[in-house]
């Protein structure tokens, strides 16, 4: 026994259907990008909290980037001179055993300390990243607790952008 069905108009709910998925995923995604700001405003506040903002390298290097159509990253990237960064560290402190870069600290000191030369800026920044090098550094946690503040917040902007795509 055989047979067919035949739906008019199947092509046009076809169509409907990808529309509605590109507007959830677009509104999912305006959703996470404002819960990402949220982040990134309460890590900055965290970090002049507790005092790790010296020079403003930090906190500027904060972004909320677009990475393709479906991935978000937020955090704090690179600084003026590496590509890795610094928040690592500022975070989860450093343990002793390699020397941090000397320049960076060198800049560091000069701000910090209001020093005049460079020259006495960049002995400073030897003889920290020496110290650091042999005792390290203890953690200064930012990100970690702007990220559980936020994690109803997330949530939440997702849902709410969602639900208005889909009405």
């Amino acid at each position: 026994m055989e047979g067919s069905i035949s739906v008019e108009g199947l092509d046009k709910l076809l169509r409907g259907f990808d529309k509605a998925d590109k507007d959830v995923r677009e509104a999912a995604m305006k959703g996470l990008q404002k819960a990402g700001s949220d982040i990134l405003a309460d890590a900055q506040l965290n970090l002049r909290e507790n005092r790790s903002v010296v020079t403003g390298l930090l906190r500027q290097s904060g972004r909320v980037q677009k990475v393709d159509e479906d991935n978000l990253d937020v955090g704090f990237f690179d600084t003026q001179n590496r590509q890795s960064g610094y928040a690592y560290f500022v975070e989860y402190g450093r343990r002793a055993g390699r020397m941090p870069p000397p320049d960076e600290l060198a800049q560091w000191a000069y701000k910090k300390f209001q020093l005049h030369d460079r020259k006495e800026a960049r002995a400073a920044g030897w003889a920290m990243a020496i110290r650091i090098a042999k005792e390290g550094t203890q953690p200064h946690p930012f990100f970690a607790p702007a990220i559980d503040k936020n994690k109803s917040k997330i949530i939440d902007a997702v849902k709410g952008a969602v639900n208005d795509a889909t009405r």
